[in-house]
């Protein structure tokens, strides 16, 4: 389905359980691409080290749900198969006044274009005859997901230098699938991923076009967000699960567990440990040991958006569209980072 035209039909059809139960709350949190994405990786680190999830199995539980994107988040936020979606703000837009749900920002994911981390990266082939944004014109280039994150700012830095949608053609594929399409010549840009970086930094393969950071600068790329009626159902689970997400984000965040949290995150990926040494470091992107949301970034992501035709209207974050109690009930619980 394609969420820009998700009707209220399909929103009034979703249903949200409310009734109080004994057992543990079964939290399903979405997530698109991993390490960035923690969920997978902190799912990992509760079987190595559950001491850090002390509510886990008391007041909740998690399944963690996988996504080729942001946008088809909505549907599955909207239809109650989905109780935390993984948004980039434009989702975050569209949600609200395409799909018209009444959604809360609880929580970062992580941030773009903070002084002093890493941004995403958009490639070509080495040999490529692109060298400027302008060369994309009349090209093919990938995207994992219309709406994304990476697919915004993508665009922005497309339209920023005269590029239109119809003078590229956009293909929709997995993260993974990328720099095989790429080194196969179907197709000429793709979004390369962290732990792929080492292709372009120690292979040699491909070279920087341009950045995340130079489409919307620094920006809430991914964050956490919640139906209304979900988050007030069961506001004291989410509370503790954000702080056990916490402390599990400080952990994996402190030099002093480094080697750890790369053994962790090779289990998960497959990939080799000498290729994530950047994972969670500075050379990577900023995750907020607090797990609190730049709101303003947001809302600035949302403006830029506006001004280059991504979206139709704006969305006015604050207040009504964020609940950061939850967040900031868990953080105060373990003391500041």
């Amino acid at each position: 389905m394609n969420i820009r035209t998700l009707t209220a039909a399909t929103i009034l059809a979703a249903s949200v359980s409310t009734g109080a139960s004994a057992d543990p709350w079964k939290i399903r949190v979405g997530w698109v691409t991993t390490p960035t994405h923690m969920q997978p990786i902190i799912d990992e680190l509760h079987n190595r080290h559950s001491e850090i999830f002390p509510n886990f199995g008391k007041t909740y539980t998690v399944e963690s749900i996988h996504f080729n994107g942001t946008t088809p988040q909505i549907t599955a936020l909207a239809t109650n198969e989905l109780d935390i979606a993984a948004f980039g703000p434009e989702a975050l837009a569209l949600a609200v006044d395409n799909a018209h749900l009444d959604v809360r920002m609880i929580a970062d994911v992580f941030q773009d274009g903070v002084p002093g981390y890493a941004s995403i990266t958009f490639v070509v082939r080495k040999d490529s005859p692109i060298h400027k944004v302008e060369d994309l014109r009349g090209r093919v280039v990938a995207t994992n997901a219309i709406g994304s994150f990476g697919d915004s700012a993508m665009r922005i830095v497309l339209r920023k230098h005269g590029l239109q949608d119809n003078d590229f053609t956009s293909v929709e594929t997995n993260f993974n699938t990328m720099p095989a399409m790429l080194d196969e010549g179907k197709v000429e840009l793709i979004n390369l991923l962290p732990q792929f970086r080492y292709m372009m930094e120690k292979e040699g393969k491909y070279r920087t076009l341009f950045t995340a950071e130079e489409g919307e600068g620094r920006i809430q790329a991914v964050l956490w967000a919640m139906r209304a009626e979900v988050l007030a159902a069961h506001r004291a689970a989410v509370v503790d699960f954000l702080a056990d997400h916490i402390r599990a984000v400080r952990y994996l965040i402190d030099p002093a567990h480094h080697d750890d949290t790369v053994a962790v995150v090779a289990a998960v990926t497959k990939a080799k440990p000498d290729t994530l040494q950047y994972v969670y470091t500075k050379t990577d992107s900023y995750h907020d040991p607090d797990g609190k949301p730049d709101v303003v970034a947001t809302q600035r992501a949302l403006d830029v958006e506006l001004k280059y035709g991504l979206i139709n209207k704006t969305l006015t974050v604050s207040p009504k569209y964020v609940d950061l109690g939850p967040v900031e009930e868990a953080a105060n619980r373990l003391g500041g980072s």
